[in-house]
């Protein structure tokens, strides 16, 4: 859930809220949902003719804003040269709404609709997404929901599922599971469907997810074409 103290990127620290601070080529751009959701997003370019480069769609983790990842993005573009669309959740920042697990997928769908229909700025055959956290379970599921429009997906440090993620740091919910939880996330179930290449990153030291897990879905992805 976003941080209320912190849900604007201009209420955050300088240098995480706006690409401008770096000196970015960037748009404000607004996408609509199936449900009618305004979201708020950035495109920032990583030069003055988009089309010369790739784009990566960038979903982020749970906590925070999208001006949390101004330095990842900064040091992404400079280092890939790629255009880097960031999405803030429904709920999250200036987007309308409230966060929800069917509602993340709805937010995923509009965001690469988005591009392949509202930019002719960009190469439409190198679209690629990354997703940290939660965003892997977000990406996992746009590969499956609309593989043509995905060329690749980056998944780092992303859960197995959010039960899993409750036994590992919860154990005492875990008898009453299935009385509480409401969201379920099951990326472990769905990342063999993925038949796109799918890059895993993981940080070995991670507190919060636990290393396992990312080897659990390298596994199971047996239908990506490279892996």
């Amino acid at each position: 859930m976003p941080n209320e103290k912190f849900r604007y990127p201009e209420d955050m620290p300088q240098g995480f809220r706006s690409p401008k601070e770096y000196g970015l080529l960037y748009e404000d751009v607004y996408i609509t949902t199936k449900d009618n959701v305004k979201l708020h997003a950035w495109f920032i370019k990583a030069g003055k003719n988009p089309k010369h480069f790739r784009t990566l769609i960038f979903f982020h983790g749970n906590a925070g804003n999208i001006g949390s990842r101004l330095p990842n993005l900064h040091l992404l573009i400079n280092s890939l040269s790629v255009n880097i669309l960031i999405l803030a959740y429904r709920g999250y920042g200036h987007s309308e709404g409230k966060p929800s697990e069917d509602g993340l997928k709805l937010d995923a769908d509009a965001t690469l609709e988005y591009l392949l229909t509202e930019r002719d700025d960009i190469d439409k055959e190198r679209i690629f997404v990354f997703g940290r956290s939660l965003g892997g379970a977000v990406a996992t599921q746009l590969a499956i929901s609309k593989p043509e429009g995905v060329n690749g997906i980056i998944v780092e440090n992303t859960f197995t599922s959010l039960s899993d993620m409750v036994d590992a740091l919860l154990p005492f919910l875990t008898p009453f599971k299935f009385l509480v939880q409401r969201i379920f996330y099951p990326t472990v179930d769905k990342i063999g469907k993925v038949k796109c290449p799918i890059l895993f990153i993981r940080g070995l030291r991670d507190e919060i997810v636990p290393c396992q897990q990312s080897l659990v879905l390298y596994d199971k992805a047996k239908n990506a074409r490279f892996k």
